[in-house]
Order: C-alpha cells, then sequence, then structure tokens
C-alpha cells in the first residue's frame, strides 16, 4: 500500500459505537484514499489516528476507491461490531513514528 518510503501502514482497531473522526476526498474527481480531516476530542481513537491519515482498509477490505462517503457508510454498518480493524496509510515524520509502529509489531 504505502508509494513512498516516508509512509507507514497504521492498523487501529475500533471498538463498537461511532467513532468520532470524519474522512473527505481531497481530489475532485477521487483519486486515491479518502483522507482524515477531523479527530474528534472524544473520539476513543483520539490518541491513534490522525489528521492528514489515509483509510486504505476497513476490515481488510480495500476502501481505496470507495468515496469518503461510502466509506462511511461501511464503517457505520459494522458500528455493532466488536471490533473494526481500519488501516491507515501516515506520513512518518519522525524517529517517534517509527519507534511506535515497530513496537505494535
Amino acid at each position: 500500500f504505502p508509494s513512498d518510503v516516508n509512509e507507514i501502514l497504521v492498523d487501529v482497531y475500533a471498538p463498537p459505537g461511532r467513532l468520532g473522526i470524519v474522512v473527505v476526498d481531497r481530489e475532485t474527481p477521487k483519486r486515491g484514499p479518502s483522507t482524515v480531516e477531523i479527530v474528534r476530542q472524544a473520539s476513543p481513537l483520539a490518541t491513534e489516528v490522525r489528521v492528514g491519515d489515509k483509510l486504505v482498509a476497513v476490515d481488510d477490505e480495500d476502501v481505496r476507491e470507495m468515496t469518503a462517503e461510502n466509506v462511511s457508510i461501511l464503517i457505520g454498518g459494522k458500528r455493532g461490531n466488536v471490533c473494526r480493524k481500519l488501516t491507515f496509510i501516515r506520513r512518518c515524520d519522525s524517529t517517534r513514528d517509527v519507534r511506535h509502529v515497530i513496537s505494535d509489531y
């Protein structure tokens, strides 16, 4: 998935319910994955998801070509699930990011 050596894949496991994140399509016509525009302070993912992260998969289903609206519908349809796996591409701008990701695996 990552197309740049400065990008990393980050898996986030989301609890049931609303996630408090907003994804948008940055380009018209849509090219590439939807991007996190807002992470609400009360989001259960506030410490794991960052503005600018690109959402590429939901429960291992490739969503790179889906619109942000359709991705939101897909995630919302799974809100009752015990866990939802969200996979993001994140720009890795510091060694802190690298240590964080390595420690997760």
